[in-house]
């Protein structure tokens, strides 16, 4: 990763938006980042890791800890940081704003996180959101944790000897991700999982053979053969036994078919027999029905002129009885013609009546229209009192607002001219806070300390105690919060007061258009009183508005009630006359009907007697309808006829039948045959329950001991597979003798990697006595090992722990084990670019032969295309390094930025 830029404002001591333009130092420079100290050095560092990970440098202070003091309450804290990683330009920019919310007033707090990639010379949007989502997308990005990128590429003050003395398993996290090495930590947690699933897997299947042994109701194997075997012996018995009891079922049940069917034999004869005797019983019914039957054939030759006769009598009495309701309605409807006649001069004298009702109904019309008018005029009068009693209470409003906007402006000019007096105080008090801070910087750190946060100084997450400002800082800073807060104030102020010129002028104009509202309105109300006295002159007495309206309904009412009486008089009159006429029509056409009715009955009834005289019969023609059968009777009498002849054939040949073929036998004893074939049947159904009974159980000992058979086999080889697994599942996670986990081992040869080219670093800038080497043999306890370190000391000629070296020799070592990292993380396929290393001091505590040897390792990793930066404030380094960052103060007490290349 190389920086490119990154700008701040309001953040840390930088009040004022600044930008770092790292490209102004050159291609690859050695750049020293000086200035006084407190002025805002390592604030630059911090606001390239805030950007990445939304906190400083070693992961300590966030958002409200890194807020410009002496920003203003609306100003925006930003940071906007550039970078090259792989010929790829990336840009992550972070901010916070306050803002009052709508209607309480209250301050919210809104923040803005985002990343771009670009792309064609522009910026595309790569992630925004969440700050957490955009932490996350760096951390993909460079492959580094806000901690790890705290230890491999920016060192801050007092961290960058974490990397050196870290325990094993915190080197294996940072390296895991440098190196990308968690396929071997896969790869040993694959192999646990395999061990655990064998070992479940055994342990399934021991619990299977044990339910099949518990199944069968044996212990073991052995066991179950036994059990099998005998089991079939027992089934090859049971079958004979089923055999024989078989066949003598068969043969029971073939002697009770054979008596069953000479039983239905003597059934069926007994049967004929009973039916011969009820056939003799019907004969003379049967001789009587065709004497019937000849007597209606003779009849059905005169059946035509019969029915002839019948229909005439019914058409001559249907006929009668018409001409005679005829007669009826035809006086009946000549008495109501005669009283509908005498009503019609009742309904001339209601018709007479309807002109005058016409000429009342307008009047009333008319006078209805005036009394409307009159209502809308009184109206309109109650409308204007309401107006005017408005207009005046707006009147008297609008004045007194303009009084109270003339008091207002009074204050506020009196406002703003104090404000203005305590803001031109503000930059002295500024710089006397700042003099007062830097002689009391207990307290300016206690300032920012936050519950649970970790502290700067100790690392202690409580602060029971934290340090108090002195009475002079206190006293500072509470007149600058005055100030601040008069200046915060005053363009409120401003507006407020503007408010209250624009407020007058408002009351003022709505004083003049409510008086002139008022004149208005005044005139309205004399035009409209003289033209309530009009009206009043065209009512006269009635005025009531709900009396006319009776007065016109009734006399519509009554209108109505005249013309609807003589049109149904008049009606009535019309339709008894129509009625009458067509009672008349009528009943001439029912008696020349009556007359016809009466010729057609006499010539029936005369042919009806030739008929009867002509076919021989004596009788009347009532005795002769008795005689006559229908066509479906004649045929059904027929059918009966027949049948009972061949049913008295067939049983006489059913019967000789029988009896020939039963001649010589016996009656068959049923109840005893079947008990017998009962019995029988019984034993042949045990006999196959019994075998059914033994193949099932013999089949399921069978297949239970080939099951368990195939367990054992299987169970041998699983637990074989098992062991080899669980054994090396074990080794590869740490369970041997130099508790060193797999992808720890491998971390461990990379280590060494870094450590051979650490210690080309180390030796030349120690003189040769160091050297740094890693710690191999087993450790005490449960802890992880194989990742620790330890130092070889060429004047000793032994190893001892890196703690006992002294604060400049673990600064040499700690940079040493920082340039090796950043030489050899790149050197391995799917790493970290480590293009860059940012050190925050350290450099004070050398000498100046080792500062000297330092340098050298610098300008050796510049040749080597790496960007190196240093804070410090050491004066040595400042004539050593041509390219500076220059850290400053403006007048307002903010951090100013300067880049000086020679």
């Amino acid at each position: 990763m190389k920086p490119i830029s990154v700008t701040m404002q309001a953040f840390g001591s930088y009040l004022k938006q600044t930008t770092v333009d790292f490209r102004a130092l050159g291609d690859n420079p050695i750049f020293l980042i000086t200035g006084a100290t407190g002025g805002g050095k390592t604030t630059i560092l911090d606001a390239m890791c805030f950007a990445l990970y939304c906190k400083a440098t070693g992961g300590r202070r966030s958002w409200g800890s890194m807020r410009c003091a002496a920003a203003p309450k609306g100003a925006e804290t930003m940071v906007d940081f550039i970078f090259q990683l792989a010929g790829t330009t990336y840009r992550f920019m972070r901010s916070q704003s306050q803002y009052a919310a709508r209607g309480t007033g209250a301050l919210k707090t809104k923040e803005t996180h985002a990343c771009y990639r670009m792309e064609g010379g522009e910026w595309e949007l790569l992630l925004s959101g969440a700050e957490s989502r955009v932490r996350e997308k760096a951390e993909e990005i460079l492959g580094l944790t806000c901690e790890q990128f705290s230890q491999v590429i920016v060192l801050p003050q007092g961290d960058f000897l974490k990397l050196l003395l870290s325990s094993s398993r915190d080197k294996a996290q940072m390296f895991q991700t440098l190196f990308a090495t968690g396929r071997w930590e896969r790869a040993a947690r694959n192999l646990k999982e395999m061990a655990a699933a064998l070992g479940k897997q055994a342990g399934e299947l021991e619990a299977a053979k044990r339910s099949i042994l518990e199944r069968e109701g044996v212990e073991t194997l052995p066991l179950l053969e036994e059990k099998e075997a005998a089991l079939r012996e027992q089934l090859v018995q049971a079958k004979a036994a089923q055999e024989a009891a078989e066949k003598a079922f068969q043969n029971e049940n073939a002697a009770l078919r054979a008596a069953e069917a000479l039983s239905e034999r003597f059934a069926a004869l007994e049967q004929q027999q009973t039916q011969r005797k009820t056939l003799e019983q019907k004969q003379e019914e049967m001789e009587a029905n065709r004497r019937r039957l000849a007597q209606a054939r003779r009849a059905a030759g005169v059946y035509p002129y019969f029915t002839a006769h019948q229909t005439a009598q019914k058409e001559l009495l249907t006929k009668r009885q018409a001409h005679a309701a005829a007669q009826q309605n035809l006086v009946k409807a000549e008495a109501e013609c005669k009283a509908a006649q005498a009503q019609l001069p009742l309904a001339e004298r209601y018709r007479s009546q309807l002109p005058e009702l016409a000429k009342e109904e307008e009047r009333l019309r008319n006078l209805r229209e005036h009394a409307l008018k009159w209502q809308e005029l009184q109206k309109q009068r109650t409308e204007h009192a309401k107006r005017m009693a408005l207009l005046e209470k707006q009147r008297a409003e609008a004045q007194a607002r303009l009084e109270t906007a003339d008091r207002q402006l009074a204050d506020g000019n009196a406002y703003i001219e104090n404000a203005q007096k305590q803001i031109s105080l503000l930059p002295r008090l500024l710089e006397q806070v700042q003099q007062l801070m830097d002689q009391d910087a207990a307290a300016a750190l206690a300032v920012h300390l936050e519950e649970g946060e970790p502290c700067p100084v100790c690392g202690a997450v409580h602060h029971p105690h934290p340090a108090q400002p002195s009475k002079r800082l206190q006293e500072a800073q509470d007149a600058l919060k005055r100030a601040r807060k008069a200046a915060d104030m005053l363009e409120s102020a401003q507006k407020r007061l503007q408010q209250r010129r624009e407020q007058r002028e408002q009351a003022k104009e709505d004083l003049s258009q409510s008086n002139e509202k008022i004149a208005s309105l005044r005139s309205e109300q004399q035009a409209q009183a003289s033209a309530e006295r009009e009206m009043l002159d065209k009512l006269g007495e009635l005025r009531d508005l709900p009396a006319i309206d009776q007065r016109l309904t009734e006399v519509r009412s009554q209108a109505k009630k005249n013309a609807d009486a003589a049109a149904k008089i008049e009606e009535r009159a019309n339709a008894a006359q129509r009625d009458a006429a067509t009672a008349n029509a009528v009943c001439d056409s029912a008696a020349q009907a009556h007359r016809e009715a009466q010729a057609a009955e006499t010539t029936a009834a005369q042919r009806l007697q030739q008929a009867l005289e002509e076919s021989g019969f004596e009788q009347q023609a009532e005795d002769y309808a008795a005689l006559l059968l229908s066509p479906e009777r004649m045929e059904a009498l027929e059918q009966t006829i027949q049948a009972y002849a061949a049913a008295v054939a067939s049983a006489d040949q059913q019967i000789s039948r029988l009896q020939r073929e039963l001649s010589g036998k016996e009656q068959p004893d049923l109840n005893a045959q079947r008990k017998r074939q009962a019995q029988a049947q019984e034993a042949a159904a045990q006999a196959a329950q019994a075998v059914g009974k033994l193949e099932q159980t013999a089949l399921a000992a069978k297949e239970s001991l080939g099951r368990l058979r195939k367990l054992e086999e299987k169970g041998k080889k699983l637990e074989e597979e098992y062991g080899r697994t669980n054994r090396l599942a074990a080794l590869l996670s740490g369970k041997n003798a130099c508790k060193v986990p797999l992808h720890q081992f491998v971390l461990g040869v990379m280590l060494d990697d870094i450590l051979s080219s650490a210690n080309q670093f180390f030796a030349t800038l120690s003189s040769g006595r160091y050297s740094l080497s890693r710690v191999v043999g087993a450790t005490s306890g449960n802890a992880l090992g194989g990742l620790d370190l330890e130092v070889i000391d060429a004047y000793t000629g032994g190893a001892r722990a890196v703690e006992t070296l002294s604060g400049g020799e673990l600064f040499l070592a700690s940079l040493s084990l920082a340039f090796g990292l950043s030489d050899v993380v790149q050197s391995y396929s799917g790493g970290v670019h480590l293009d860059s290393l940012f050190i925050d001091e350290g450099f004070g505590s050398l000498d100046q032969e080792t500062l000297d040897t330092a340098m050298k390792a610098l300008a050796q990793l510049q040749h080597m295309g790496r960007t190196i930066g240093i804070i410090s404030h050491v004066s040595e380094l400042k004539n050593r390094i041509a390219a500076q960052i220059i850290v400053g103060k403006d007048r307002d007490g903010g951090s100013t930025v300067r880049i000086r290349t020679a």
